[in-house]
């Protein structure tokens, strides 16, 4: 096997931005928001969604009567 068709430092630095990604995505959860949204939002978006998810403000309880 000749190796693999691209640098490997770019495989690691897919990786870490799907990982900061999906801890966007658990991060804006936490705070009242949609995962699933999050994480698509997270794996295109990577650091930017990551410094967007910490900055969110928490969503308000809703309280029922």
């Amino acid at each position: 096997m000749p190796g693999l068709p691209i640098d490997p430092i770019v495989y690691l630095l897919l990786n870490f931005h799907c990982l900061m990604g999906g801890v966007a995505a658990v991060i804006a959860a936490r705070k009242g928001y949609r995962l699933g949204l999050w994480l698509g939002l997270g794996l295109v978006g990577g650091t930017a969604a990551l410094i967007a998810a910490i900055f969110l403000p928490p969503k308000p309880q809703k309280i029922d009567p």
